[in-house]
């Protein structure tokens, strides 16, 4: 689980199991809602992105049930493909974030196995990013599920504002293609630790797994704690090493003191006196209790 570009939650598995494997997804919804609404407020407004990877009716049954709200991305099913052909064009309406050009349809859809109706959004693009339009066989079509603006309950604390944002399409779409983001916290793990695991077993890969992501969360929290002004937030792992840790020091007592000499090039260039500062009064931990 991803909030704010961390990894705030994760469950080491097999290879050889499926991303929604299990209970393992509604366990973690289960635990951590209610951590956030523990340390954010009762009435914290929750939304979650789900990619295709997770279309299961039990997983937005169970977001229902902890009144959080989801954008999932859908399977492009027969039924799905079928009926937004058939859809006269003067229904779809178009989507324009300033560089690409979608069209949507908004209805109504229930999976042929579920029991539940949910909100649905076909969209296609038109063009791509430099403008060149696409011609109707070259547009990829997409379907993304939701239960803003059908279930009451995820906004009734938010603002009239608030709601009013959050159940338009355009803003639907523009959540649901900012899933490309929630990756890259993936790709600075790599880049922080290791991609291949060191160990044969699993439970020492397990492991060492789970300390890797301790670490790369102190390590992200420490760039926007200590590093903010020197380095954006967005920088990789490696990045972080080479232009604050990779650099030429010497330690020395004198006076009854441990002196720690930079260049002035780091001095000045790395703001060495306010890092350092920083580095001897770092912001409290807030604690958040856990449920049994």
């Amino acid at each position: 689980m991803i909030w704010a570009g961390k990894i705030v939650d994760a469950v080491f598995r097999g290879g050889r199991k499926h991303s929604n494997a299990g209970h393992t997804v509604i366990n973690m919804l289960q635990r951590m809602v209610p951590l956030m609404r523990e340390a954010c407020g009762a009435h914290v407004v929750i939304i979650i992105r789900f990619d295709s990877g997770f279309f299961d009716e039990a997983i937005l049954q169970a977001c229902d049930e902890l009144q959080g709200g989801v954008i999932m991305t859908g399977k492009m099913s027969p039924t799905i493909k079928t009926y937004v052909r058939a859809q006269d064009p003067a229904q779809w309406a178009i989507y324009d974030n300033g560089h690409q050009e979608w069209e949507y349809l908004e209805f109504g859809w229930r999976c042929e196995s579920w029991a539940r109706h949910d909100r649905a959004l076909s969209t296609r693009a038109v063009t791509e990013t430099n403008g060149q339009r696409l011609l109707d066989f070259a547009r990829p079509d997409n379907v993304i599920l939701t239960n803003l603006g059908v279930n009451a309950v995820v906004l009734a604390s938010a603002s009239v504002d608030e709601q009013i944002h959050w159940t338009q399409p355009e803003t639907l779409i523009a959540s649901h293609h900012r899933r490309g983001a929630d990756e890259l916290p993936h790709r600075g793990l790599k880049d922080f630790g290791v991609e291949a695991l060191p160990f044969k077993r699993f439970p020492a890969n397990a492991a060492f797994s789970s300390c890797m992501l301790i670490a790369f969360f102190f390590s992200e929290t420490f760039k926007e704690d200590v590093l903010v002004e020197v380095l954006p937030v967005t920088s990789y792992a490696t990045t972080v090493r080479r232009m604050v840790i990779d650099i030429a020091a010497k330690v020395v007592r004198t006076g009854g003191q441990v002196i720690l000499k930079v260049t002035h090039s780091v001095m000045a260039t790395l703001r060495f006196a306010q890092l350092w500062v920083r580095c001897q009064s770092p912001p409290p931990i807030l604690s958040v209790s856990r449920r049994q």
